[in-house]
């Protein structure tokens, strides 16, 4: 479900002052962990599914700990966006009745924002591609249309694979923004499999990621979207 798109409602967000290292360093301190993040977001779907079967009229629920990692604390980079997800399912399925939760997700996609618009000036380092991708789609869903720039587009469109997917380098990334542990050695049967589906990503042209090619589809798909439903799509880029 996408919210109606408008602009002129995120601000002037001006890059952060400070370089892509502190960055880095700063959203090692934010919470959630992946392991968190996922384990929120299997609890709003399957709260959700369970509601939706049995056709009560409860709201779906959340443990303490969800709710939480929804509404309290700051987050960057992964953390942030994972925050930002969780919100809108939670939006989506009533989950926290009482709550706006629509203001929430606004205040949240401000703070993404000023992240994009500086993952752009850093020219986009190393590991950010697919984090800068799924700021535009999470929050341009919401309908903020300031995520939807041509320029932005257009550089999405530039790391595209020869193959038509979209590749992924954001594992260090993860790593050092805290988002992700150290990972334990794979065993030998995992290094075999893992070695079989690069090597078929790989052989006709481009690595290929399921979720990085699903983010930059998404991004796409609202581009499209915002061009079909408004005349104002290419003048995004003016409230730069």
């Amino acid at each position: 479900m996408m919210e109606p798109i408008s602009i002129g409602t995120m601000g002037t967000q001006k890059p952060y002052r400070f370089g892509f290292e502190q960055y880095v360093q700063e959203a090692r301190t934010k919470l959630p962990t992946r392991k968190a993040a996922d384990a929120c977001t299997m609890q709003l779907l399957i709260s959700a599914m369970e509601t939706q079967t049995t056709k009560t009229e409860s709201s779906c629920e959340l443990t303490p700990e969800c709710s939480t990692q929804i509404l309290k604390g700051s987050g960057l980079a992964f953390q942030q966006t994972s925050r930002v997800r969780a919100a809108g399912l939670a939006y989506l399925f009533d989950c926290m009745e009482g709550l706006d939760l629509a203001a929430h997700i606004y205040k949240l996609c401000i703070q993404v924002y000023k992240e994009t618009k500086s993952l752009e000036a850093w020219d986009h380092p190393p590991g950010t591609r697919t984090l800068f991708m799924q700021q535009i789609l999470y929050c341009a869903s919401q309908g903020y249309g300031e995520f939807i720039k041509p320029r932005w587009m257009n550089r999405i469109l530039a790391w595209q694979e020869p193959k038509g997917c979209y590749s992924d380098d954001r594992q260090p990334f993860l790593k050092l923004t805290g988002f992700i542990g150290p990972a334990s050695a794979p065993t030998p049967k995992e290094r075999e499999e893992e070695y079989r589906v690069k090597k078929a990503a790989t052989s006709e042209g481009g690595a290929c990621n399921s979720l990085t090619s699903a983010m930059a589809l998404g991004s796409l798909v609202i581009y499209v979207r915002a061009l079909l439903e408004t005349d104002q799509a290419f003048q995004y880029d003016v409230l730069s």
